[in-house]
């Protein structure tokens, strides 16, 4: 595994536990000399993973999109930054430029994420791991809502099981690096149809 993309806010949230985790994954994934790549950004928690990757020696690669990278939100010490004109492009750029997800405390732009990752997982277009860093109960509400999906047949059981999900960065990595994926073409057995 060479690249992960860690989807996460732009903001650092009011808790410092959230900031305080992203540092701990991002830290964890660059000693096992995993690159990390994000939304470029140089605000909020994608700042911190993006400095701590970069002071742990790998690389982080940004994917902005055109809007942000103009008003210069990019953080300046990367050495390598795409710019996406459209949200669809940019998450393309991730699918195509990532072995592996990490979804951290975020707004709406990292579950746009979460759900295009996982949607494409689901329709055989990636066969790629993604994990949920639950960092202070953060998405136990949305984790709620994915069961319920399944109790009520909307998603199928197999991929509900795909996502990865821990409270502990150290754990999360682990589970995120060891994945073994389901064969691509069984995928179709995965919806549920």
């Amino acid at each position: 595994m060479k690249n992960i993309s860690i989807f996460c806010g732009a903001h650092e949230g009011k808790n410092p536990k959230y900031a305080e985790a992203a540092k701990s994954i991002a830290g964890i994934i660059s000693k096992k000399g995993i690159n990390v790549v994000f939304g470029g950004g140089d605000v909020g928690l994608m700042k911190v993973i993006s400095d701590t990757a970069l002071d742990n020696g790998v690389d982080a690669l940004g994917i902005s999109l055109r809007s942000l990278y103009e008003l210069e939100l990019v953080n300046p010490r990367l050495k390598e930054v795409v710019v996406a004109e459209t949200l669809l492009d940019r998450k393309d750029i991730f699918m195509d430029r990532s072995d592996a997800f990490i979804v951290l405390p975020g707004g709406v732009g990292s579950l746009d994420e979460l759900a295009e990752v996982m949607a494409s997982n689901q329709l055989g277009i990636i066969n790629k791991p993604i994990g949920i860093l639950n960092t202070e109960g953060y998405y136990d509400h949305l984790l709620s809502w994915f069961k319920k999906a399944v109790e009520e047949g909307f998603i199928s059981s197999a991929n509900f099981d795909e996502l990865l999900i821990s409270s502990s960065p150290e754990e999360l990595v682990d589970m995120v690096v060891n994945n073994k994926r389901p064969s691509d073409d069984n995928w179709t057995e995965r919806l549920g149809l």
